[in-house]
């Protein structure tokens, strides 16, 4: 055999599909067929006398050395992939079939481009990833990070922005901004104002780049529309290795990539949208009956398990009704997120608040130290609550009843400290309400009779 691949069969060899390569034991590469310019944009001219490693992805080389030195102990290697960098600056995907010719110390090496191939292998696996990420992932943070990794991976992506509601009237937020690089500088938010302003105009495309200069060095971020069923929820904006931009096939790749984002940003919003409905009152945001229930049970199987106290308050609101019926029920919803703000202001963060319905509340102390440390919530409660809630036309007095259990000493299951604590809320409000009738016969003056004049 002689080392020219054309002497021996030059017509064969330029018409094949596939590229056929020959590389001396040092890896420069010795003769090509024409089709390399097809497949990698050289002219076999351009490639004879160069080293076959330079043409090799850099992420690639260590594995391709490898592999050659596989081939040059004489093993035969098919199905062998790697990347190559095309003249332009793509990435090409390679499959190689390959042996040594040990008589001419020469490595015979068949290329074919596989990079459609591939791209469609990545856009699905890009697909089913996200779509994973999506079911996994606690919140759109955690989502978001996830993405990246995959993105990174899929095209090689270390600086990510994903950028939510870019609309005029909620402007927009950062829910995700990450960059790797060290000297790299996220662009500013005046960067992203112009993309919004431009992406929130009905007759104005949305840019595809946003640029801006760090350290005297200009920064290219691709930026992609993520759209949802009402119409475009936010930007994905990605930076790749050198700063310079992604070629046209890995756009065309990121664009399908972004549409699955926003499909998957929109589920996991929607998702969270009815955890949280299920889990929390829409009125106040306190956690529900529902959600109550479940820490309860795990306050007083842990409190039973290291043998802690914990004390539970329920809070009534007095004549709440009559606040609905004179003021109507806005004015009542209103107060009621002003009692819910002002509870939670008496509650530790360890501390749960929630709204079990209508007027009535209940707090969640653990860990109670002593057994006076409820009391002395509850008088706390009383004193927040005094003070006056201001209105348009005047101001109104809050007026609570409030019930304690404390566990052990009231009941060691959920059932009896609530029927404890229900109880004595019941018995405050009838002395209460006993107090007032007896001021009313006594002839007391009508601020004390009106229970939105007076104190609690």
């Amino acid at each position: 055999m002689v080392h020219s691949i054309r002497s021996l069969s030059a017509n064969i060899a330029d018409l094949l599909l596939d590229v056929v390569f020959l590389v001396d034991r040092r890896g420069i590469i010795v003769d090509v067929s024409a089709g390399c310019e097809r497949m990698l944009g050289y002219r076999p001219t351009e490639l004879i006398g160069q080293y076959m490693l330079d043409f090799v992805v850099p992420e690639d080389r260590a594995l391709t050395c490898v592999e050659s030195a596989r081939v040059q102990s004489g093993q035969e290697r098919v199905g062998f992939e790697n990347r190559y960098v095309h003249k332009d600056g793509r990435r090409i995907d390679v499959m190689w079939s390959a042996r040594w010719i040990a008589d001419h110390g020469l490595r015979l090496g068949v290329a074919r481009d596989i990079t459609a191939r591939k791209r469609a292998d990545r856009r699905q696996a890009a697909t089913y990833a996200i779509s994973e990420a999506a079911h996994q992932a606690g919140d759109l943070s955690g989502l978001c990070e996830r993405i990246h990794g995959i993105l990174d991976r899929l095209v090689g992506a270390p600086g990510m922005i994903v950028v939510a509601d870019p609309t005029p009237q909620q402007g927009f937020k950062v829910i995700y901004q990450r960059d790797d690089a060290q000297r790299s500088r996220l662009p500013s938010r005046a960067c992203l104002a112009r993309w919004r302003a431009t992406a929130a105009s009905p007759n104005t495309l949305a840019p595809d780049a946003v640029r801006h200069v760090a350290g005297g060095r200009l920064n290219t971020w691709l930026m992609l529309d993520l759209g949802g069923p009402g119409g475009t929820i936010g930007a994905l904006l990605l930076r790749d290795h050198g700063g310079t931009g992604y070629s046209p096939a890995d756009r065309g790749l990121l664009h399908f990539v972004a549409v699955q984002v926003g499909l998957a940003l929109e589920r996991k919003r929607l998702h969270d949208d009815l955890t949280r409905s299920a889990c929390y009152d829409e009125l106040t945001s306190l956690p529900n009956r529902r959600l109550f229930f479940d820490r309860i049970r795990t306050a007083v199987a842990r409190a039973r398990r290291c043998q802690s106290r914990l004390g539970l308050l329920y809070v009534d609101v007095d004549d709440f009704k009559q606040i609905n019926d004179r003021h109507g029920h806005a004015a009542g919803d209103a107060l009621l997120r002003e009692v819910a703000a002002r509870l939670v202001e008496c509650a530790r963060e360890s501390d749960t608040v929630a709204r079990l319905g209508g007027d009535e509340f209940v707090l969640l102390l653990e860990d109670l130290q002593a057994p006076e440390d409820a009391e002395r919530c509850a008088d706390k409660i009383r004193a927040v609550l005094g003070q006056p809630v201001p209105t348009l036309e005047a101001p109104l007095y809050i007026g609570a009843s409030i019930g304690v259990a404390l566990f052990p000493e009231h009941g060691d299951n959920v059932e009896t400290l609530l029927m404890h604590a229900d109880a004595r809320m019941y018995a405050k409000k009838r002395s209460r309400k006993q107090d007032r009738d007896e001021d009313q016969g006594d002839g007391a003056g009508s601020a004390a009779s009106d229970p939105l004049s007076g104190g609690t």
